[in-house]
């Protein structure tokens, strides 16, 4: 699945606000350039970048998945299955295939036509929960309409299941037993928040968007870290009147603009997630000249978390051979510094 927003949410005040999901092309328009507000305010907030960080964690991870291999003689092997020929989940199995090979991590993409029958897909994700050879699994999204994306992603074996989404992995994330594999989003903005070395523990918290690879999981783990979360969704009233109360604000909707200042509370550190193409032009879910007006610390987009997103299914992969090979548990917190 992809590191991308798939949720729902509403504008300030809308009672119920019906907003497309997922990634993609949109024919909208925009006031202004893009947002509107371009050149009219001062855009004060400290941009909350994750390319730095993500060079440090493969750097970290290309370094530990050597040395294991030099200990152990096993090196890790994701499998991408990919049904049919979206160019979105295409160009993410680049960037994945790019990922692996900078931290010695094997790549196999397993492409099936796109009428191929909901069985033979399960057949196909069968061979590789088998496959000794393959370390971890992950279903590029969207798969045709006529297939069950979520049966496909739970028929994924836990131990394989990189992207976190299966129901045993969710519920180990719920119970924080720290032996889950946190979907690559979430713990992308997680890495980023701790590179801040904020105290979450009180922080208010409000995570716009409630789908299974972002906004659910990430609520859960802001909760862990003892922060108090509100989450919004679609059928949200005032959105801005819990937005404005949040130390720590997580947009992952796929709707450009949906987040202004007026959203926004002073010197909130604003984790823009959502990402929507409109022609060639990647768009946030936050208008960053108005939000960056209040807000402490903001996310780009492009440039905020997606860098880091594909690193982090790297770290599941070298996690999930260690746990394979019977190692100790490897959890997030096993991140370098961002110091280092």
């Amino acid at each position: 699945m992809h590191g991308h927003a798939r949720c729902e949410a509403t504008s300030a005040g809308s009672r119920h606000h019906g907003l497309h999901q997922g990634r993609g092309q949109v024919q909208q328009s925009h006031p202004g350039p893009l947002y509107g507000t371009h050149g009219s305010v001062s855009v004060t907030a400290k941009p909350l970048k994750g390319r730095a960080l993500a060079r440090r964690l493969r750097r970290r991870t290309a370094k530990d998945v050597r040395e294991f291999q030099e200990r152990t003689g096993h090196a890790a092997t994701i499998a991408a299955v990919m049904v049919g020929d979206d160019q979105g989940a295409l160009n993410y199995a680049r960037a994945q295939s790019r990922a692996s090979a900078n931290t010695g991590i094997g790549y196999q993409l397993v492409r099936l036509p796109g009428d191929c029958r909901m069985a033979d897909a399960m057949e196909a994700i069968d061979r590789l929960n088998l496959a000794a050879e393959i370390t971890g699994i992950i279903l590029l999204t969207p798969v045709p309409t006529h297939l069950n994306q979520t049966m496909l992603q739970w028929r994924i074996a836990p131990s394989k299941d990189l992207e976190g989404v299966s129901p045993g992995n969710m519920g180990h994330l719920l119970a924080d037993t720290g032996i889950f594999f946190t979907p690559p989003t979430p713990a992308a903005a997680m890495a980023l928040l701790d590179s801040l070395d904020l105290e979450l523990s009180g922080q208010q918290a409000v995570v716009v968007g409630h789908s299974a690879i972002v906004g659910k999981p990430l609520a859960m783990r802001l909760l862990n870290r003892r922060c108090t979360v509100t989450i919004a969704h679609a059928h949200t009233r005032n959105l801005a009147s819990l937005t404005t109360g949040a130390d720590i604000l997580c947009v992952a909707v796929g709707k450009p603009g949906l987040i202004t200042g007026n959203h926004v509370k002073k010197d909130a550190v604003v984790l823009d997630i959502g990402t929507t193409y409109v022609g060639k032009t990647v768009l946030g879910d936050c208008d960053p000249d108005s939000v960056g007006s209040k807000a402490g610390w903001l996310t780009p987009v492009p440039g905020g978390i997606g860098p880091l997103t594909t690193i982090m299914l790297m770290r599941n992969a070298y996690r999930a051979l260690a746990r394979q090979l019977g190692e100790a548990i490897w959890t997030e917190w096993d991140w370098p510094s961002v110091e280092e």
